[in-house]
């Protein structure tokens, strides 16, 4: 493979990454982290990306930070100096009580659904197609509300299509999956492909999740995927959304949350793919 060599880092780095992997914090991506080979780092916008093998891919695993204004920065940077294959936005979600997902399940996102932008009134929020403005256009294409299903996820769906799956204990992040087991299995989740939407602040209680579910319709909630996916399609880098349900959307006491459950099962569909 050849390298560049980058003078003012000191390292060599490829070319081309296949896949670059970005969470929001360090315990979205860590396992990933640790399975890499011949690591490398390298400093971008003051922050640090990882590069490195695995199973014979060039991986870059990298942290974003909160908020999808970081992840887009950081994002938009990668891809700038970066010839990235394909992106995946990992990590943890709040599952909406009324849709179809549970704590420990994992989300592929179908479609990437703006909770934020457009005009809020007293009388409630009204959309950027309601006000006849796009949130970004290009040619003849002009994406207002949401960014739709890359034809990766096509892809992706036929190596783990959505159904009832098994994580083995022990064997994190590399799993092993059955399609046959009960949702009561110990180790099992579910596995759904559908719209995610991303907000600038997470629901605060069981109220406004609600009203954003009967709003939106979307299976969850974060606080990045908007962000990266903006920037993936402007620099026309096809996207993946994966995410564990880690709570319910609203919940608050963090002694609910599950993030490890919720990171481990993500992980296990990350690693299939892989």
């Amino acid at each position: 493979m050849r390298m560049i060599t980058y003078e003012d880092e000191g390292v060599s780095l490829p070319d081309k990454i296949d896949v670059a992997v970005l969470g929001a914090v360090r315990q979205e991506v860590k396992n990933l982290l640790e399975t890499l080979e011949n690591r490398r780092t390298v400093s971008l916008i003051g922050d640090t990306f990882t590069i490195g093998r695995l199973r014979g891919r060039i991986l870059l695993v990298g942290l974003t930070g909160l908020g999808k204004v970081n992840a887009a920065i950081a994002s938009a940077a990668l891809l700038q100096r970066f010839k990235v294959e394909q992106v995946w936005s990992i990590g943890c979600a709040g599952c909406y009580s009324e849709g179809p997902l549970r704590v420990g399940d994992v989300l592929v996102a179908q479609e990437v659904l703006f909770g934020d932008e457009g005009v809020l009134t007293a009388s409630g929020a009204h959309s950027s197609r309601e006000i006849g403005i796009p949130i970004f256009s290009r040619g003849n294409e002009a994406f207002f509300d949401s960014i739709p299903e890359d034809p990766l996820i096509g892809r992706l769906r036929e190596k783990t299509p959505p159904g009832q799956y098994h994580h083995m204990q022990g064997t994190a992040p590399k799993a092993v999956f059955s399609t046959e087991c009960g949702t009561s299995s110990a180790g099992s989740f579910q596995l759904a492909y559908g719209p995610s939407l991303c907000v600038g602040m997470a629901s605060g209680d069981r109220e406004i999740a609600e009203r954003r579910f009967l709003r939106y319709g979307a299976f969850a909630e974060n606080m990045e995927s908007s962000g990266v996916a903006q920037a993936c399609l402007r620099f026309r880098t096809p996207f993946v959304e994966c995410r564990g349900m880690s709570n319910n959307a609203g919940d608050r006491n963090k002694l609910n949350w599950q993030m490890e459950r919720a990171i481990n099962n993500c992980h296990a569909i990350v690693m299939s793919w892989l």
